[in-house]
């Protein structure tokens, strides 16, 4: 079903499910009809499979489910490969436009490379993580990332560093694929951005969507869209991606924020600068991410840190996340409530770490915040 219909495929370590839900928007703004795929989930395991913004019902989610289950089971189908099953099969069924799959992990063995020929491949950035399946070098990461890049295609690159951009030419070269560097954008300010001598304003108070956010205009140039229009600017300033600097409250201000690995870290704290002070951060990540050094990080740049843990089987704990000098609460909840309790009214809390965490904190902030 994948070659049925018209894909972008979208790999990178950090932005991926930004830049999939810009680009989105954007080709909705323009009249088609859309797809998405992403992963993982933040509300609710369906949100992940989406057309024109609405998530698959339950309904439709069974039928398929049961309307394939012989081959699940004789294949012995993981989840995520369900998912992505009934994710292809629904969207050829539906007839979109367009369907943007935002891949799951790495991209040359990942379960979403089965696209013989998409009309467009999107590397977002390249930094370390999931070394233990990845790569321990930059440039092996670099490898896997590029395994979706296929024959004849067009692939648009964000911003990506000297170290890496070699192996990407390099696979793009021996596919004979197109390959597009993304050109600069200014950043003028507040939620302005100038790309191709427009400016665009962003929903976002975050400086890291940006790039995003010009990655997409640039795809959706790609693609045949004409981005100098009232249409794609409404679409990006209406863009909202769930759990990305996401406001949540007021008094204090209140932001969720999945920054689940290093350069995701780095990049969320590049926009405290516009929230109100002072600054409490919630914290918790998995054990497969360097926590503790991301802990630092949020450390020297917050007036409060707080460290919890969650329960997840991948979850680390409190104990291996803790370091000097900042606050440890064993249940997460107890955390949340204590930051937004304890933090000047003037202030900010942010809740940041693993995107499971998050999605648990968001659910129990819109309860108790009556979202």
């Amino acid at each position: 079903p994948q070659d049925a219909i018209r894909t972008i495929h979208v790999a990178g370590t950090n932005g991926k499910g930004s830049v999939t839900n810009d680009l989105a928007e954007i080709l909705m703004a323009h009249g088609h009809k859309v797809g998405m795929f992403t992963s993982p989930h933040l509300v609710d395991h369906r949100d992940r499979i989406r057309i024109n913004r609405e998530w698959i019902t339950a309904d439709v989610f069974h039928q398929y489910l049961m309307a394939h289950v012989d081959a699940i089971i004789e294949e012995d189908l993981g989840m995520f490969e369900i998912d992505c099953l009934i994710a292809f099969l629904w969207f050829k069924d539906q007839h979109v436009d367009y369907a943007v799959i935002e891949c799951g992990l790495g991209g040359r063995l990942d379960n979403t490379n089965v696209i013989a020929r998409p009309e467009l491949e999107i590397i977002t950035t390249i930094s370390y993580d999931h070394m233990n399946i990845l790569g321990n070098r930059l440039q092996q990461i670099a490898f896997e990332k590029a395994g979706i890049i296929q024959e004849n295609t067009s692939c648009v690159v964000g911003y990506l560093s000297k170290k890496v951009l070699p192996v990407i030419t390099y696979q793009a070269t021996r596919r004979h694929a197109n390959l597009v560097k993304c050109p600069a954008f200014d950043d003028v300010g507040g939620q302005n951005l100038r790309f191709d001598q427009d400016i665009y304003t962003l929903s976002s108070f975050a400086s890291y969507q940006k790039r995003n956010a010009a990655l997409a205009l640039e795809s959706a140039k790609l693609l045949g869209i004409n981005i100098h229009t009232d249409l794609t600017k409404k679409a990006l300033q209406n863009a909202a991606w769930a759990g990305r600097f996401e406001v949540m409250g007021n008094e204090p201000m209140v932001v969720v924020d999945g920054a689940h690995n290093e350069e995701g870290m780095r990049a969320l704290i590049a926009s405290f600068t516009c929230l109100p002070r002072p600054l409490t951060v919630v914290f918790s990540a998995l054990k497969d991410k360097p926590g503790q050094a991301m802990a630092e990080l949020l450390l020297a740049n917050c007036d409060r840190l707080i460290i919890t843990q969650f329960a997840n089987a991948r979850a680390d704990t409190l104990e291996d996340l803790s370091i000097p000098h900042a606050e440890t609460i064993l249940s997460w909840q107890t955390a949340v409530n204590t930051a937004r309790k304890e933090t000047n009214p003037a202030g900010s809390v942010v809740i940041t770490g693993s995107l499971y965490f998050v999605s648990l904190a968001r659910a129990y902030l819109c309860k108790e915040i009556h979202l």
